[in-house]
């Protein structure tokens, strides 16, 4: 295989002359979905239900809510000595991350960060799925449906 010429000083810096690899197909993300996605994001967070005033300052923050209620997260937890540790310690971690999710139980403190759906970050499959998952969050959160979301996302773009 020989690369294009666009990539060939990548494959210079990655790749050995004669040196033999493995080839995989790569799924490439749909970019259309990809944007509408996001778009449908912003049109949920315009129109969460009164119970969720306030609670999430823009679109980001009802993502990476949304990504952590669904399952795509990292999760560390931190032992204190005492609940007043643990409450400081949450208010510092929240001072570095400002979307983590997290939470305080006694002397423990859980800490969920979103995993991050950047293309390459979270290979296609993945990304649908999360998508998926996090749009029928949001929009039961709107009171509306997925399809709902992507469609009045759509006129207001």
């Amino acid at each position: 295989m020989v690369p294009l010429p666009r990539f060939k000083s990548d494959c210079d810096e990655r790749f050995v002359v004669h040196q033999e690899y493995k080839l995989d197909e790569v799924a490439i993300r749909n970019m259309a979905f990809h944007a509408a996605y996001f778009a449908s994001l912003a049109e949920a967070h315009r129109n969460l239900a009164e119970q969720f005033d306030g609670r999430f300052p823009d679109p980001e923050y009802l993502r990476h809510y949304a990504l952590v209620e669904c399952g795509y997260y990292t999760e560390s937890n931190f032992v204190m000595d005492t609940a007043k540790d643990a409450i400081a310690l949450a208010s510092i971690i929240r001072k570095r991350s400002k979307y983590a999710v997290i939470r305080v139980s006694g002397n423990v403190v859980k800490v969920f960060d979103a995993k991050s759906q950047a293309v390459p970050a979270m290979e296609k499959e993945e990304f649908d799925a999360s998508a998926k998952a996090v749009l029928d969050l949001v929009s039961s959160m709107a009171r509306t449906t997925p399809a709902e979301l992507k469609k009045n996302a759509g006129k207001s773009a």
